[in-house]
């Protein structure tokens, strides 16, 4: 996997992609992303982005999450990023044959402490030879101003 970072916007605390190789997410590959945290007063919103191609075969993807904390401490969680309509129709944003889609995580969170998270995705749907038409994993957090706290 090769890494990407993208940053433009101050409420960005963390915005990073990890290429897939290949644009084939085999279950054994797991993105791993490290962030570290300075603020624990604040609010935040966490997002999972993903980009897929036109001939990834299904509507969404399953990832099991792991966060783990400064302390050694860790939680999981298989989230569900719907990546097309019921339709088939692509909900992402797109450029050609490449799609951009984002999934709220979590919503309003409160680090309990400073230092560094680690967050793993790792693909849940179980295929085989891996999952064609994934060709990038981001994670995204943004810090919420003080006044929509």
């Amino acid at each position: 996997m090769v890494l990407t970072v993208i940053s433009c916007d101050n409420n960005k605390v963390f915005d990073q992609y990890i290429q897939v190789e290949n644009a084939n997410w085999k279950i054994e590959n797991i993105a791993v992303f490290s962030v570290e945290i300075s603020d624990t007063s604040s609010l935040h919103n966490m997002y999972i982005n993903i980009r897929n191609k036109g001939n990834y075969a299904y509507s969404n993807l399953y990832l099991f999450v792991k966060i783990e904390s400064p302390d050694g401490n860790f939680s999981t969680d298989t989230v569900n990023c719907t990546l097309a309509d019921k339709s088939g129709k692509w909900v992402g944003n797109g450029i050609g044959d490449l799609f951009d889609s984002q999934t709220p995580f979590y919503g309003n969170f409160k680090f309990a402490q400073q230092g560094k998270y680690s967050f793993s995705f790792e693909q849940a749907m179980r295929v085989e030879n891996g999952l064609d038409g994934i060709s990038d994993i981001g994670l995204m957090i943004e810090k919420l101003d003080s006044k929509n706290q």
